[in-house]
């Protein structure tokens, strides 16, 4: 654990989040960490610049060095939220996909109940479970999330593609507006008519965020909800759009690449129920994407 010794107050409510120093994560801190006492649980405590800004104002476990058992003995939690996420994209091992997605959010869930933590937010994918190792791993652990509901309040928050300024540059969004701004001589693509609803990460933390203070309004021990801006788009288009914010001279070659197996074409999104939680997305896609290229384009590589 960090050893900044900080004392929390008693009035604001606890939350532990996986993953706090990542993309996703990090922005959820920075929303939440004026209302509420934030644990944070990482992997590594060596990679936090994201947090820097607040560090002083944390509790910071590893999962490496720490007993995730501690956490709960020495602090009164009240809600968990799991972002953490291994997608698979860099050749990380079976067994670390599955340590961060299946088996790390089961062993808090587990002491959760065991320490009567009110909720578990967890952050779930749209992808069927057939399509990748990343979507059978989400979709076993919201099979045991659903089991495990009758113990502990489960909110289940499914998102599709988000992005926006600090994503990883191996984030689709992230990987071609690089790839525009460096004018890559041409790109290899599939034919590009998936439909994808794309959120810009400000829409999807003021999502969690509304669902996180209004978590009275929810019922039901388990919730289901989707954020998604209801607007698809097809990655053709969007690649296309991109191309034209950058002015990139790229030659784009559609339908050079195979599509993935099980890859999933027609996406039917529905956000009534975070909508009648009063949310709503404020970002446009391409004024979103505009932030997302001027961060790059004054970036180094």
């Amino acid at each position: 654990m960090n050893g900044n010794n900080y004392n929390f107050s008693n009035i604001m409510k606890t939350i532990l989040i996986t993953g706090g120093n990542g993309f996703l994560g990090s922005n959820i801190v920075k929303s939440l960490i004026k209302n509420y006492k934030i644990i944070v649980l990482v992997r590594n405590t060596e990679k936090l610049f994201r947090l820097n800004s607040f560090l002083p104002k944390l509790k910071i476990y590893s999962t490496i060095t720490d007993d995730l058992e501690s956490i709960f003995k020495d602090n009164s939690i009240d809600i968990i939220l799991h972002t953490a996420t291994v997608y698979g994209r860099n050749e990380e091992t079976l067994n670390e996909l599955l340590s961060t997605n299946l088996l790390l959010p089961l062993n808090l869930l587990q002491l959760g109940i065991q320490y009567n933590v009110s909720t578990f937010i967890n952050t779930d994918t749209v992808l069927k479970s057939n399509t990748n190792p990343y979507a059978l791993s989400k979709s076993q652990l919201r099979n045991w999330l659903v089991i495990k509901s009758d113990k502990i309040k489960v909110i289940n928050i499914q998102l599709e593609h988000f992005y926006g300024p600090g994503g990883s540059i191996d984030n689709f969004i992230s990987w071609i507006i690089l790839k525009f701004v460096e004018n890559e001589i041409e790109i290899d693509l599939t034919k590009g008519e998936q439909q994808r609803d794309f959120l810009y990460i400000d829409d999807v933390v003021s999502a969690f965020s509304t669902i996180i203070n209004n978590l009275d309004l929810l019922i039901d021990n388990y919730v289901e909800i989707q954020v998604a801006s209801n607007e698809v788009i097809s990655i053709k288009d969007l690649v296309q759009l991109l191309k034209n914010l950058t002015g990139s001279k790229t030659i784009l070659n559609f339908g050079a690449l195979p599509y993935r197996p099980n890859e999933l074409m027609q996406l039917t999104t529905n956000n009534d129920k975070i909508k009648s939680l009063g949310w709503f997305p404020i970002i446009s896609l391409e004024e979103g994407m505009k932030r997302t290229i001027k961060y790059i384009m004054n970036q180094s590589f």
